[in-house]
């Protein structure tokens, strides 16, 4: 099973650490401005353009910004406009000296001078999402006014001005089933039914109605399950009973004409 926390705590970890540095208790200085991203939200190994915006919220930015496009995602490049990733700049409202400087490796350096409420864009063309589903990769951006000097650090833009692009699972195409492989005769326990995208992530949307067969002729089974769009193309079936003892399968049917087996599950007799 695919999971999005540790993406997610991977990536709000790195913004937490461009934000530390201050005494305890002490506020933390962040960059001045707001980036966006739309599309926001994008299936797994999808692929589009991302549309950057750039604006001077609170107040005038004149100085340095930059951009880290996370790994895993299609490289950005400025070499070849028709080619996957281009980097394409549009200055936007702000003043002619605002520019595109560099693109070493994964961060994209922009020369920056926005008058309060105004900005630039930034298009990633061509750009296709990771397989591997998650609440948040954020594109970590910074800026640097230039009467703090040249050598003063570049402050991340507060969390809640990063942008961020969730990536969720793509259609269904198949079962996964989590089971435990003991158990004992007459003793109750779950069974967790997951809609599965090409990649092995929670699928999205699904609305299919799930049942549970066994080969167990005298097992206790829940009742039919129809997924909803809260569910996140999981549930968990309880109190599913096991009566037989020997080896014993579970086999998971949806309305949609998917199926999965469970591995052999080992019942022992009730010794109570």
């Amino acid at each position: 099973m695919k999971t999005t926390t540790g993406l997610f705590a991977i990536a709000l970890a790195a913004v937490v650490a461009a934000l530390a540095g201050g005494a305890a208790g002490a506020p933390v200085p962040v960059g001045s401005g707001k980036m966006r991203v739309a599309p926001a939200t994008v299936s797994a190994g999808s692929t589009t353009d991302f549309t950057f915006t750039f604006s001077a919220d609170r107040s005038a930015v004149k100085g340095t910004t930059t951009v880290d496009f996370v790994p895993g995602w299609t490289p950005p490049q400025r070499g070849n406009p028709a080619a996957p990733g281009y980097l394409e700049f549009q200055r936007g409202t702000c003043a002619s000296s605002t520019r595109l400087v560099s693109l070493k490796a994964r961060r994209l350096t922009i020369a920056t001078s926005c008058k309060r409420g105004h900005g630039y864009t930034v298009v990633y063309h061509k750009a296709t999402a990771p397989t591997t589903a998650a609440d948040g990769y954020i594109f970590l951006t910074r800026t640097r006014q230039a009467a703090a000097g040249k050598k003063a650090k570049l402050l991340a833009l507060g969390l809640k001005k990063q942008p961020v692009v969730k990536v969720r699972g793509g259609p269904v195409v198949g079962l996964a089933m989590t089971v435990t492989t003991i158990a004992t005769a007459g003793v109750d326990f779950g069974v967790t039914v997951r809609g599965v995208d090409a990649y092995g992530n929670n699928g999205y949307p699904y609305s299919a109605s799930a049942s549970l067969t066994s080969s167990d002729p005298a097992a206790t089974l829940p009742g039919p399950y129809t997924f909803m769009a809260g569910d996140g193309a999981q549930h968990t079936f309880a109190g599913m009973v096991l009566r037989t003892s020997g080896t014993q399968t579970i086999t998971a049917t949806t309305s949609d004409g998917l199926k999965v087996t469970s591995p052999p599950i080992a019942v022992s007799p009730f010794a109570g």
